[in-house]
């Protein structure tokens, strides 16, 4: 006797903006089953139609909301929320939209479905006829801040990667505090035979200088290669610490860890 495969339900990824249609359009076009609106965390106005949009959507009965919030502007911020997004819902089909929030959101969500496999989609809006919608003026007069984004798409690191970055920066001390304020690679070793992470446990190594090794090759060199750790010597002991780019990168991905 077989059984019925699973049915999936469509779940749309929409951050918030100035849009209405764009968001709406969508959602109801293509039958979303769950709907993940991606709110400003920071904004400290309400938007009377985007207001009106979420109690639309959550009057739905046969639509899921599951409210969350980011800072819009910060590209790590938006990319890690709506990463953690596609990944609560990986059973399902997953759809971003790139149509409203920020231009940070829509490189986010973009780079989030290049590493995850969610379908970015877009809407294009109508300026009506002859385009009379098409604004007489700049829609901005003033800027509040300029500064430059990754040139590249970010690689998303590997979970056991993710979970040597967190822990990392867990144990990394503000201060000193007497002695170097990274993480020795004594402690890495043992946060990995605790964690019994498959590059240890599946290895026949059985002493320090085996260990350090497979440290060695499978989480330091790889991550210094990326940028994202940096390592000094103190004495004879080695210290890690994140650098910005590793610090950026555990933001956008930290969920990665906090599942494991």
């Amino acid at each position: 006797m077989s059984r019925d495969s699973p049915v999936t339900d469509r779940v749309h990824v929409v951050p918030l903006g100035f849009e209405y249609a764009r968001v709406k359009e969508p959602i109801l076009r293509w039958k979303a089953d769950r709907v993940v609106p991606i709110e400003y965390r920071d904004s400290d106005r309400e938007i009377p139609f985007v207001r009106a949009l979420l109690e639309e959507l959550e009057a739905n009965e046969r639509i899921t909301v599951d409210r969350r919030s980011c800072d819009i502007f910060d590209l790590y911020d938006t990319l890690g929320t709506i990463s953690a997004a596609i990944a609560d819902y990986a059973d399902d089909d997953v759809f971003v939209n790139l149509s409203a929030g920020s231009k940070i959101t829509a490189i986010a969500g973009m780079i989030a479905c290049m590493a995850t496999g969610a379908r970015p989609i877009y809407a294009r809006p109508s300026y009506g006829p002859e385009a009379s919608r098409i604004p007489e003026e700049p829609l901005h007069e003033e800027v509040a801040e300029i500064f430059e984004l990754p040139r590249y798409p970010i690689e998303r690191p590997s979970d056991v990667h993710v979970a040597f970055l967190a822990h990392v920066d867990a144990e990394t001390a503000e201060t000193a505090s007497g002695r170097y304020r990274g993480v020795s690679k004594t402690d890495l070793i043992d946060f990995a035979l605790e964690s019994a992470f498959p590059f240890v446990a599946r290895s026949e190594a059985t002493t320090r200088k085996g260990y350090y090794r497979l440290l060695d090759r499978h989480v330091v060199n790889p991550l210094l290669e990326k940028g994202y750790f940096e390592v000094d010597k103190v004495g004879r002991e080695k210290y890690v610490t994140l650098t910005e780019d590793g610090r950026n990168v555990l933001r956008a991905f930290r969920y990665a860890a906090e599942e494991a």
